[in-house]
């Protein structure tokens, strides 16, 4: 059996003097990331793939260095562009509900949901068949798992993408194709298919 562990990673620090792709996780976040090994190991994770986001590779790397892993990184497995740039929360909110509406929709330099989800996918494919037999941790995002997520079949709650937390574990049976079998949060927040 092929196992895929899609790890939600830990609270980041956000910085605008830096390129998304280069915000560290938080000292929490680090915290974070240091309690999600000991789980790792439990589920019996023996491959590791990642964005090539920081935040999603330091998620990993507490796990990698005691198990002594190396993580694979593919360019694919990054978050979803939202482009445009949106001065208040309320701007940001609603374009966040919108894109998980509608998968054509994208702002201006962005990414839509479709092209995101198909990418990541794709890339979630090659690391399925680069491990076949192995459980597998891939380091990933929200906003991509949304998607994700969205695609499984499953009564969600509205605004569920909300739902999804830093560290959040996502469980799928990769077999054939990906069967989500169940999630974990560690903040004591509820899963996405609690009541």
């Amino acid at each position: 059996m092929t196992t895929l562990i899609l790890v939600r990673h830990a609270q980041s620090a956000p910085d605008p003097a830096l390129p998304e792709r280069d915000w560290p996780l938080s000292e929490p976040g680090a915290a974070q990331a240091a309690a999600l090994a000991p789980v790792l190991a439990e589920l019996g994770v023996d491959a590791l793939a990642s964005s090539p986001y920081l935040r999603a590779i330091e998620t990993l790397r507490p796990y990698a260095d005691a198990a002594g892993l190396e993580i694979a990184v593919d360019e694919d497995l990054r978050e979803r562009a939202l482009g445009g740039w949106m001065p208040n929360l309320a701007d940001v909110e609603a374009a966040v509900r919108r894109m998980h509406a509608d998968l054509d929709f994208q702002l201006e330099g962005g990414e839509s949901g479709r092209a995101c989800v198909a990418r990541f996918e794709a890339a979630l494919a090659r690391v399925v068949a680069a491990n076949p037999g192995r459980t597998i941790a891939v380091g990933s995002h929200g906003g991509v798992l949304g998607h994700l997520i969205s695609r499984q079949g499953a009564q969600l709650p509205e605004n569920f993408w909300r739902r999804i937390r830093n560290p959040h574990i996502f469980v799928f049976d990769a077999r054939a194709g990906l069967r989500w079998t169940g999630e974990r949060t560690f903040d004591g927040s509820p899963t996405l298919l609690a009541p």
